[in-house]
């Protein structure tokens, strides 16, 4: 584990440190992927349905995703590739060792993700302004509760990250 990781570690062990104590939290260094994932919420004695289920890793998310099968999450988010249009079906090539290399080539489309997520018995209900996470309940808990169609095309956020930088002087700036 490299030292960031080693000091992220610390600082969630510090941070949470009643929620460990009690065992309402677990923390876990692991590079994820579809082959390990299960095996992990195994070790973690995660409930058969977690409420929520977040998948950011960038690169391999639409492949762990459909390698959970024992574990039914009530909301799924996950991660996908806004370049892609909503009209778009693209998954990138899996590698269990692949990272996220800078680049517009990783994860997946939105269209994929919504294609997978019917096949698990998912609905896509939202996705974030910014373009960057899905958002996936469970089919038998959708009712009538979002906003149908449940499609990449209703539903396709474009990119905007921008939206996270803020321009101009700091708050503290203070001329000479």
């Amino acid at each position: 584990m490299d030292r960031r990781k080693r000091r992220d570690c610390k600082q969630i062990s510090e941070r949470f440190r009643n929620l460990l104590e009690a065992g309402r939290l677990k923390i876990k260094h692991a590079f994820i992927n579809a082959e390990n994932i299960e095996s992990l919420f195994d070790e973690a004695n995660a409930p058969a349905e977690p409420d929520l289920l977040s998948i950011d890793i960038d690169y391999n998310d639409y492949h762990v995703w459909q390698a959970i099968t024992k574990y039914k999450p009530r909301v799924v988010i996950i991660e996908y590739n806004s370049i892609f249009r909503p009209d778009t079906h693209f998954v990138v090539k899996y590698n269990p060792k692949r990272m996220w290399d800078k680049t517009s080539h990783f994860g997946t489309s939105l269209l994929a993700l919504e294609q997978l997520g019917n096949q698990k018995g998912y609905c896509l209900v939202g996705c974030v302004f910014t373009g960057s996470n899905a958002f996936f309940v469970r089919e038998d808990l959708v009712g009538d509760l979002f906003e149908s169609p449940y499609s990449a095309e209703n539903h396709y956020e474009p990119n905007r990250d921008y939206l996270y930088y803020k321009a101009g002087h700091p708050k503290n700036h203070i001329p000479d």
